[in-house]
């Protein structure tokens, strides 16, 4: 290309006009070569290799080149886009690369060079990169796809906008008409043809799940029982014929009223109570415990501290447990002595005894002290019972 005149080729005292005509044809000459022959931006910009200045369609391999700086380079088909040298192409050469096809476009650099930190760089359908020369490798910018046209649209390689999902037409029927899903057999009603198994007092309480939409296949429904009811109810179907309502979830069921029926839980998973006889905790598996602390009295009220006749509270004390058991219960007693500086070593010298236990008490229960101190030491009991209420 010719070089740019000198501003002394046109301003010089003794320039001739010969020299003048000369100058002025060797700047158009510059110009020209810069810029393009006839003028117009388009050519311009092509000449200068502006970014996305130019555009060229590409359906097979292709070798990038010298000439390609700032193209669009639009790809359709799976073939290998090859990278000039890094050293030929120079700092800042720069191209945009797009698949507007549906197979892989590969961009592969020259030799060992490599693009992205990678040997080579997969370009997947709908996804455009820009690419820029470092002088000895490529990096890549990513360029933005198309966004979802819809919010059903499955199309590859586009964006989702928000509220969009993305997942075609199977998925548009879950959302917008919840009757019927036919390709994996969701109702939401009584809209099963074969087998039906919702009353229609209850179709709008239903979610019935099935593997074949004629409703033969193994299936499960759904339900809760009613508008105001926290109960979920199951059933399923086998062999062509439907379980009873089962209820496998109550929503406010973690602490309340524990209930049963033919021995299965039907209320909360935990019950507490408490009156004058103590505290109760009963598990909807039928487990409670029931504990209590009271006084028996002095422990020497009875006996004369000997082996044979040891001293103890009168045992004329029962115990009526806070809540009855189905069976008899384990009773675990212990005394509990004055608190003081004594208080272990009385504790440690005394023990506790009952006469008979059934599902409502404990009878007879004393206090029993294993020495001859004559103290009248009054001493509680701490007393647990565990069985079960149903």
């Amino acid at each position: 290309m010719t070089s740019l005149p000198e501003a002394s080729a046109f301003t010089g005292g003794t320039i001739t006009e010969a020299q003048f005509k000369t100058a002025i044809t060797n700047q158009r000459s510059y110009l020209a070569g810069l810029l393009g022959t006839d003028g117009l931006p388009a050519t311009a910009l092509a000449a200068l290799g502006s970014l996305a200045g130019q555009y060229v369609a590409k359906t097979g391999a292709y070798t990038v080149t010298t000439s390609d700086r700032g193209k669009v380079i639009n790809c359709t088909g799976t073939f290998t886009l090859s990278l000039p040298a890094a050293a030929t192409a120079g700092p800042g050469f720069s191209l945009l690369v797009k698949n507007a096809g549906s197979g892989t476009i590969t961009l592969d650099p020259s030799g060992a060079e490599l693009v992205d930190g990678a040997a080579t760089l997969a370009l997947a359908a709908g996804r455009g990169v820009l690419l820029s020369c470092t002088g000895t490798a490529w990096v890549v910018l990513e360029i933005p796809g198309k966004v979802t046209q819809t919010a059903t649209d499955a199309t590859a390689g586009r964006l989702l906008k928000v509220g969009d999902f993305g997942l075609g037409a199977t998925a548009a029927s879950l959302v917008t008409d919840y009757d019927a899903l036919t390709v994996t057999g969701f109702y939401r009603n009584n809209a099963v043809a074969t087998g039906t198994p919702i009353a229609s007092s209850l179709f709008w309480s239903v979610l019935h799940i099935a593997h074949a939409s004629d409703g033969t296949a193994s299936q499960l429904a759904l339900r809760s029982a009613g508008v105001t009811s926290n109960d979920m109810w199951l059933r399923r179907k086998s062999g062509g014929a439907w379980s009873t309502w089962a209820k496998v979830f109550h929503s406010e069921n973690l602490l309340g009223t524990v209930s049963q029926t033919a021995g299965v839980p039907t209320g909360a998973v935990f019950e507490r109570g408490s009156n004058a006889n103590g505290s109760y905790t009963k598990f909807a598996d039928g487990t409670m415990i029931c504990y209590h602390t009271f006084s028996v009295g002095s422990i020497v009220a009875i006996g004369a501290g000997t082996f044979d006749n040891p001293y103890m509270s009168n045992p004329n004390v029962t115990w009526t447990f806070p809540a009855a058991f189905s069976a008899v219960p384990v009773v675990v007693m212990r005394p509990a002595p004055p608190a003081g500086a004594a208080a272990f070593s009385a504790r440690r010298r005394a023990f506790t005894t009952s006469a008979a236990v059934n599902v409502i008490a404990c009878y007879q229960i004393a206090a029993v002290r294993m020495g001859s101190d004559a103290t009248a030491d009054v001493f509680a009991i701490d007393v647990t019972a565990t069985g079960r209420w149903f």
